[in-house]
């Protein structure tokens, strides 16, 4: 919805704090008590923005894995890790909100973390399998969480990325999965695509 997309980038851009249901209206192009009358508070707004966001990246991770089916737990690891960097790569005012929010001890952060749930409850069961057949290294869940996510940096953080030298039309999330995978792996194999597509 492009309402929800607008929302996304004011609270991207200028942070939740910062950013006024004034603001937000004037974003959204609408009247001055749209948010109010629509979804009553800021938060509520916010709340609908979040969902909005993650449940379309998700839905595309489950998209990959469904037109992929993954045979085994490495394949469906490999696969999911890919097509998650892919929804990163497309959606960096989503990375840039889960960023701010998630250096701050908050009820948002709180909120945040049931929708991003299902994406968690599908990987780490196959990667706990994994680690205990000795493929993926044994490593505590947080660990993982944030070795495939934290590289999300590349697509949130446009301005410093373009000074490193990235493009903005750089087609680099498959060799940035394939770097994090092969440091997943306990034997560091390639996991394929050393180059971007």
């Amino acid at each position: 919805m492009e309402i929800h997309q607008r929302g996304l980038e004011a609270f991207a851009e200028l942070g939740y704090e910062a950013v006024s249901v004034r603001q937000l209206n004037a974003r959204l192009g609408m009247g001055h008590t749209f948010i109010h009358d629509r979804y009553g508070t800021k938060e509520a707004f916010w709340r609908a923005v979040m969902e909005c966001a993650i449940r379309d990246a998700t839905d595309e991770v489950v998209e990959a894995l469904a037109r992929e089916q993954p045979v085994d737990d490495l394949a469906l690891l490999i696969t999911g890790v890919r097509a998650f960097h892919q929804a990163a790569a497309r959606r960096p005012h989503l990375s840039r909100v889960i960023d701010y929010e998630a250096g701050r001890d908050s009820s948002r952060l709180a909120y945040l973390y049931t929708p991003m749930s299902p994406l968690h409850d599908m990987g780490r069961p196959a990667s706990d399998r994994l680690a205990q057949e000795g493929t993926l290294r044994d490593i505590p869940w947080y660990l993982f969480h944030f070795a495939v996510t934290k590289p999300m940096a590349m697509y949130s953080q446009v301005p410093l990325a373009r000074m490193f030298g990235r493009t903005d039309d750089a087609d680099d999330h498959t060799l940035m999965s394939t770097l994090v995978l092969n440091g997943l792996l306990a034997d560091n194999r390639p996991t394929e695509a050393g180059a971007p597509e």
